[in-house]
């Protein structure tokens, strides 16, 4: 064999285990790529498959409703849709992509969406562009919310597959203001206030989902979804009237204003306990809550406690009739003060010494009456029905932020403040809680648990209504009924035109009550309380009424307030369609004469 031969031969050998080698070399490489594919990054790497490919969309359920006694709604959800969109599919898109029998580019999309939900297409596409620079990959963006059902359907029928609509319900209050204090308002993503807040248990709804894998258009794979339903929120109840809570909104406002009183407050509560209206003077839109000012926002019935003044002396009228140490006519002669060692209490207005009947110093409000009248009775048998009366205790409501005023030990009071809680100093209560007990008084002395919310009815209809009870007998039915005929001799004497109504039997009592600075410092003289209590009718107790304006500038004694009672309580009549009395008003002396030799 030649050397060129050989030269050859082995020139080939060496290209033959050059390509062996080679090839072994890209089999191996082949091989561990697949060994990492495989085994070590293949958990990372099917992740992140499932990332792009598998979605996981929210199924929003529902919140209840609110409704007032008769079913006229006061908060709903309504159908709202989100429009979100996955910005890594608008990056790979080219123009011209098929849409059934038509082309629409990215760019032409967005015209079309912002011309159907009031939105610039540049702003949405800076949105997108944004969203791309802070994350190429980003598979979600919601790029408009709160779209109408036309608004959907709009852009439902473009058919873009990168683009996905969700359902998510929005909170909407018809009856804006009206009740507004008590039904409360929805933050972000939770509530705030109100019954939304107190009765967020029953409303809330249970969200659902949607699991689907998508293609590399971004739409559905078939046969790979699977949904979790979402259970929708429980409906509640309310025992407010709205047209009654409406009109007394109105009369409150109103004579808040006159008054020129920072506010005003009232409840109309049935002798059942059930509230039938809480008005304010200052309201809230829940559809705006930001456009009052944040002190307005709850319900100072329920958040707001006041020295309650003369309406107070009711209750210890009935605490010391009940003990059996005074009867009405029981005679008394009453100074204009009373002083013993460390106190000293005196009437609001000097006078001579009267000779009055009980009934009659409790009709003319005098505080130092009242102290004599009491000398037999014992404290702690005193704040014993002052607890029994619901003093002391959050109210049953328990209204979100409902103020708690303890009863303060009276062991622990001096002797002054003893003698003042009696006629409604010293001691504090909300305005619900003064209703409520007035509540007592009209039920025949049996104290049931004030109620606004009538129950809740879940997504599968069960109803579930507080638990009411049979009540706490406070004082006897005999008390409870002699309390509101001396009562009545406040509206039918009093000297005020517009107290009485024609035909109608009414128990009332005034209040005219300092109030306290806000550090406690003692009472500031330029601001009183001024209030009206009362039950009706008197023969067949129905309703209580309670009207309260803080700090009136017009009129600044209880008088002021008797207008403004008067209207409710006729509303009240003309809406409920309550007959007159068909009893007349028992004769009760007032006062009483010395015999003469």
């Amino acid at each position: 064999m030649s050397v060129a031969a050989r030269a050859k031969r082995s020139s080939e050998r060496w290209r033959t285990v050059l390509v062996a080698i080679l090839t072994f070399a890209l089999l191996a490489v082949f091989v561990v790529r697949l060994a990492d594919i495989q085994l070590v990054r293949a958990e990372a790497l099917n992740a992140e498959a499932d990332g792009r490919r598998g979605v996981t969309q929210t199924i929003f359920g529902t919140r209840g409703p609110i409704v007032d006694a008769n079913g006229t709604v006061l908060a709903e959800s309504v159908d709202r849709w989100d429009l979100t969109i996955s910005p890594r599919y608008t990056r790979d898109l080219q123009p011209g992509i098929d849409r059934v029998d038509e082309t629409l580019t990215v760019g032409d999309a967005l015209v079309q969406i912002g011309a159907i939900t009031g939105q610039d297409p540049v702003d949405l596409q800076a949105k997108i562009l944004a969203e791309l620079e802070r994350n190429p990959d980003s598979d979600y963006l919601l790029l408009v919310d709160g779209l109408d059902v036309s608004q959907f359907e709009a852009v439902r029928d473009l058919g873009l597959p990168y683009v996905y609509l969700r359902l998510n319900p929005q909170r909407v209050y018809p009856a804006g203001s009206v009740a507004g204090n008590l039904v409360g308002f929805m933050g972000a993503d939770e509530p705030l206030a109100g019954i939304e807040r107190s009765e967020d248990e029953c409303l809330s709804a249970e969200d659902g989902a949607r699991v689907f894998d998508r293609g590399a258009d971004g739409t559905p794979i078939p046969g790979s979804m699977t949904t979790r339903p979402a259970i929708d929120g429980g409906s509640v109840q309310l025992t407010i009237d709205a047209d009654v809570q409406f009109q007394m909104q109105q009369l409150t406002q109103q004579y808040t204003s006159q008054l020129r009183a920072r506010s005003g407050t009232s409840i109309v509560m049935r002798a059942d306990g059930t509230i039938v209206a809480v008005a304010e003077s200052s309201t809230v839109d829940p559809n705006d809550p930001t456009a009052s000012d944040s002190r307005d926002r709850g319900s100072r019935a329920f958040t707001a406690a006041y020295e309650p003044g003369s309406i107070f002396k009711a209750f210890s009228f009935a605490a010391m009739l009940d003990l059996g140490i005074i009867t009405p006519r029981d005679e008394l002669s009453v100074p204009w003060t009373y002083t013993a060692p460390g106190v000293r209490v005196r009437d609001a207005l000097s006078h001579e010494v009267k000779q009055w009947t009980a009934a009659g110093i409790l009709v003319n409000s005098s505080n130092s009456g009242m102290v004599r009248l009491a000398e037999p009775m014992s404290t702690a048998d005193y704040y014993d029905y002052l607890d029994r009366f619901g003093f002391g205790e959050r109210s049953a409501v328990d209204f979100a932020g409902e103020q708690s005023v303890a009863l303060r030990n009276p062991a622990n009071l001096d002797a002054q403040t003893q003698l003042n809680v009696l006629f409604g100093q010293g001691i504090a209560a909300t305005p619900i809680q003064l209703a409520s007990a007035y509540q007592a008084l009209a039920n025949g002395g049996v104290h049931l648990p004030a109620r606004l919310i009538a129950g809740c009815t879940d997504a599968e209809g069960e109803v579930t209504a507080p638990e009411v009870g049979e009540g706490e007998r406070v004082v006897s039915d005999t008390t409870a009924r002699q309390t509101l005929e001396v009562l009545e001799n406040v509206v039918t004497d009093y000297g005020y035109d517009t107290f009485p109504i024609e035909g109608y039997r009414i128990a009332a009592k005034t209040g005219t009550a300092q109030m306290a600075y806000e550090d406690g410092s003692g009472y500031d003289p330029n601001r009183m309380m001024i209030s009206v209590a009362g039950v009706f009718p008197v023969d067949d107790p129905q309703f209580v009424v309670l009207t309260m304006y803080d700090s009136p500038q017009t009129i600044r004694t209880s008088g002021g307030a008797i207008p403004a009672f008067h209207d409710m309580v006729n509303l009240l009549i003309r809406h409920f369609d309550i007959p007159p009395s068909t009893t007349q008003q028992p004769e009760i002396p007032l006062e009483w004469t010395a015999d003469q030799p």
